[in-house]
């Protein structure tokens, strides 16, 4: 079971390049999400900023999404 109730990947940082992992632990609205991860389509790397995402299943289910067709985005 996840920690996290909602993960999205839809926002890009042009300065840094990077899509990052946003997530929230509740249903609640009022919740603000939080990065938890930063992915590099260009190098296929990974940077986690929260240590429980490296063996979340959700999560680790999201980026290998995003890995496999997020180069679709770059084209």
């Amino acid at each position: 079971m996840s920690k996290w109730s909602e993960i999205r990947i839809d926002f890009f940082d042009e300065e840094e390049k990077k899509w990052f992992v946003d997530a929230w632990e509740t249903d609640d609205d009022n919740e603000e999400g939080s990065v938890i991860a930063k992915i590099d389509l260009y190098t296929g790397t990974v940077e986690y900023l929260d240590a429980d995402a490296k063996t979340d299943e959700y999560v680790q289910e999201e980026i290998k999404e995003m890995l496999k067709n997020g180069r679709t985005l770059m084209e």
